[in-house]
């Protein structure tokens, strides 16, 4: 996550840690993937099964999209399963992804027919060590307040008190002083706010409710899920965006892209620098500049609020399992070494902005040093 320089943070709040409920979940995962596994016939030659993330999920298909034509244009005779390449992959090289939530994720990861997760909420070293987890950033996005007003183009800027009060239930009219200080140029309409929100633990609610943080009236923390005091429930971000274009007034939270692709308005937020910008692909840039990962801590980091930078990007994980069957960690890790070649060309073109080549070089020295051939 981009954030401070912490060696990680609990992802639910004590008394429940994302350790104790992953824990808590496993047993059923493994059971259900088991039952699962074996209807299928074991056939999973080709699929390489993912599942998190929601944020992440429309670059992970554009690139897996890529990478089934690269494999098939890779002069590999797929019949005798020969050919260049040296790290050959079945002929479908379909990346199955299940974009279940981040939390769900990692949980599902505890189903042997998985192979990765996806995750916005970095685990921690603790947590990755108990369960055998490798865990690497994969590709930088970001999230964003959505809202269903009719301003007539005109951007609406909140900064960290006037949306933690709206999601407190404090702050429950457009028109609003609090607002209005906000945007002395705006005209706001006398319309009440309807507050949508996840109802699954989410990844996208861990980097809205890290923004919240910042106001000292928000108790809550940084969380993946919690008991919000106001508003309806809505599942994943399809959910959310559906729930606010529904609604005149409605305010919600959701991954840019997506958000953007379904027409949605994005509002400005104010970030620590005391600047109001706008989400796009020069600011979580700006946010994403002074990026950098380590292996020992398992977390990104960054100063994402400084300069220009947009304070609700993020990180995107890749959580492994550190034991797996060698055949389809290397199958995985192929994939997401042509996904740190593609995404150069295609995230800004879906609202992300690509890892640095240094830190790119720094993860495939982690894999070798972490997965090792099997004998």
């Amino acid at each position: 996550m981009l954030r401070s320089q912490h060696e990680g943070i609990s992802v639910v709040r004590q008394p429940w840690s994302l350790s104790r409920r992953i824990v808590a979940a496993s047993l059923t995962a493994i059971v259900i993937g088991a039952l699962l596994f074996v209807a299928a016939g074991l056939n999973t030659e080709g699929r390489i099964a993912g599942a998190g993330s929601t944020l992440v999920n429309p670059v992970l298909q554009r690139v897996s999209t890529a990478y089934q034509s690269y494999r098939a244009a890779d002069r590999i005779d797929l019949k005798n399963q020969q050919g260049e390449s040296a790290d050959w992959v079945a002929g479908a090289d379909v990346i199955d992804y299940d974009p279940v939530g981040s939390i769900g994720g990692v949980v599902r990861l505890s189903d042997p027919a998985i192979v990765f997760a996806a995750t916005d909420v970095p685990l921690m070293p603790a947590e990755l060590d108990e369960r055998s987890l490798v865990q690497f950033p994969l590709i930088n996005g970001a999230a964003a307040p959505v809202a269903n007003l009719d301003l007539g183009g005109v951007a609406l800027a909140l900064d960290a008190d006037t949306l933690a009060g709206i999601f407190l239930g404090r702050i429950t009219n457009w028109n609003d002083a609090a607002i209005a200080a906000l945007n002395p140029a705006v005209a706001l309409p006398d319309l009440p706010i309807a507050v949508k929100h996840r109802a699954d633990g989410s990844g996208t609610t861990w980097i809205f409710t890290g923004y919240l943080a910042r106001s000292v009236s928000w108790t809550e923390g940084q969380v993946a899920h919690l008991d919000w005091p106001v508003g309806e429930a809505a599942e994943g971000t399809t959910g959310v965006i559906a729930a606010v274009k529904a609604t005149p007034g409605a305010i919600g939270y959701a991954e840019i892209g997506l958000a953007q692709r379904a027409g949605m308005d994005l509002l400005s937020l104010v970030n620590a620098s005391g600047m109001a910008v706008a989400a796009g692909p020069e600011t979580i840039r700006a946010a994403a500049a002074e990026g950098f990962w380590s292996a020992d801590s398992g977390n990104s980091a960054t100063a994402s609020a400084a300069g220009g930078g947009w304070p609700m990007t993020a990180t995107v994980f890749i959580v492994m399992r550190r034991d797996a069957n060698m055949r389809e960690t290397e199958r995985a890790l192929a994939f997401f070494r042509y996904f740190f070649a593609e995404a150069p060309r295609q995230a800004g073109l879906l609202g992300y902005v690509a890892l640095p080549p240094a830190m790119v070089s720094q993860v495939e020295a982690y894999w070798s040093r972490v997965f090792k051939p099997q004998s």
